[in-house]
């Protein structure tokens, strides 16, 4: 049982950290380089991301998410799995690799659970 529940914490926190890289990466078209810290934290381009759970605090304002679909300043954003699309074209992740509308970003990340001490 603890082996189960163990299991599951890492995969919640898997999809919570997947979903600071996915906005970085493909709804925050700042393109560069950018580096999830952990799930509530990145930097892109040496700017600082916050997440407080389904709102994206960053330097262009605030952006929310509601199943998918992001709102903010410079418009809304429906993701599809790794497509992206928004009023300025379609975007498409691959593994690290965010292209299309916009500069490409790379983004990496930071300590994995693993790595974390207990």
């Amino acid at each position: 049982m603890i082996v189960l529940t163990a299991m599951l914490m890492a995969s919640v926190m898997a999809e919570e950290q997947s979903a600071m890289e996915a906005f970085v990466g493909g709804v925050y078209r700042e393109g560069g380089f950018a580096v999830v810290l952990d799930k509530d934290t990145a930097l892109v381009n040496g700017k600082l991301i916050l997440r407080d759970r389904d709102v994206y605090i960053t330097p262009k304002g605030a952006y929310s998410n509601d199943r998918g679909t992001y709102s903010g300043r410079e418009g809304i954003v429906v993701q599809d799995r790794d497509v992206f699309t928004g009023r300025d074209g379609t975007r498409i992740g691959a593994g690290a690799l965010y292209f299309g509308a916009g500069e490409p970003a790379i983004v990496a990340t930071g300590l994995s659970t693993s790595m974390r001490k207990p």
